[in-house]
């Protein structure tokens, strides 16, 4: 090869190497992102798709963070397993101590109020878990609903009565099986709708806990390395209004769920 040919070479070996330095990262596959397959409106299974108001909200935020997601509605219990064993991440969960041991959480995408629900011929109004001394409530396998929830659980405050989901709490709420079920108050609100319960079943009038939830990782994932871009689109479409935009339609069409 003579002089200018080399040089000529070279030229393009820079060039190329330039080129490749300033194109974006691709990904070599989607995250795979699990949700509870029996939370309406906030999460559910449709025939083979995850809806709801996470599944929405996760689709928009990663979207704009440019980042492929494949988001799979399983039982809760499965999806933290599923967490647990770092085969993806989970989004639409609590924070509490011993989970920040295990898992990287993002910025906050959305507020939950949880409330207490009674048969209105036992309804005493409660506005403290303490309230709920030697009563048998309802929960879901699987959940923490915030320390101060789990903490009351672990002293015998209450004895949890464990379902898949709200459906079957509200049902054993109705038959007398439970006097109290914890629900988040617009997947209550769904399941009084469906099951028939407005004059049967109330719920109190102040929420007992008001719960932030998270996109969460197993410490293990190379997907934290992420969390910075994910936290950026958090930021940028809770200020331009989107994500509140997204739930509000969420909750507007979960009347047809």
């Amino acid at each position: 090869m003579t002089f200018p040919a080399r040089l000529f070479a070279l030229l393009i070996l820079v060039v190329g190497m330039a080129f490749a330095v300033l194109m974006p990262a691709t990904q070599s596959h989607a995250e795979t992102i699990y949700v509870d397959e029996a939370n309406p409106p906030f999460m559910y299974r449709a025939g083979n798709e995850a809806a709801g108001i996470y599944p929405a909200l996760i689709r928009t935020i990663f979207l704009h963070a440019g980042i492929d997601v494949d988001i799979v509605a399983v039982p809760w219990k499965r999806a933290i397993e599923n967490l647990d064993a770092n085969k993806g991440g989970v989004a639409g969960i609590y924070k509490n101590l011993e989970r920040q041991k295990k898992y990287f959480f993002s910025d906050p995408i959305h507020v939950e109020r949880l409330m207490f629900y009674q048969r209105q011929d036992a309804f005493s109004d409660p506005g403290d878990i303490d309230d709920l001394r030697g009563q048998t409530v309802g929960v879901i396998r699987g959940w923490s609903y915030g320390d101060e929830i789990d903490n009351a659980r672990k002293r015998g405050v209450f004895t949890a009565s464990e379902a898949s989901g709200d459906e079957q709490n509200f049902q054993m709420l109705e038959l007398g099986r439970v006097d109290t079920v914890i629900a988040i108050a617009e997947a209550g609100s769904v399941w009084v709708k469906r099951l028939k319960l407005d004059d049967t079943v109330t719920r109190s009038t102040e929420p007992v806990r008001e719960n932030p939830t998270y996109i969460v990782f197993n410490r293990a994932s190379p997907a934290i390395s992420m969390m910075t871009a994910i936290n950026r689109s958090i930021e940028e479409l809770r200020e331009n209004g989107t994500l509140q935009r997204i739930t509000n339609e969420v909750l507007q069409g979960a009347s047809n769920y």
